[in-house]
């Protein structure tokens, strides 16, 4: 594990270090600390580490590789999502 603070500017990056919002430290499957585990619908989360903008959570679907963003949402509609799956 690094030291690294993971800023809002890492956003899509992978969670690295301490989450320079909330100051939790990734889990041990690679979540946001602040997440945890989302479902195995999830592909991608993020907690938008303190910018309600950059948060966003994408979901896996029949035609995801042709069209991964289809089912991805961001701001608010990403925090309603993310909330409904938190474990």
């Amino acid at each position: 594990m690094t030291d690294k603070l993971y800023t809002p500017d890492m956003c899509g990056s992978g969670q690295v270090g301490e989450c320079a919002h909330c100051g939790m430290q990734p889990d041990d499957n690679g979540h946001d600390g602040c997440l945890g585990d989302l479902g195995v619908d999830v592909m991608n989360a993020c907690c938008g580490h303190g910018d309600m903008d950059l948060m966003y959570i994408q979901l896996g679907h029949d035609a995801y590789n042709e069209n991964p963003n289809k089912l991805r949402y961001s701001g608010q509609r990403a925090l309603k999502e993310i909330n409904k799956r938190r474990k």
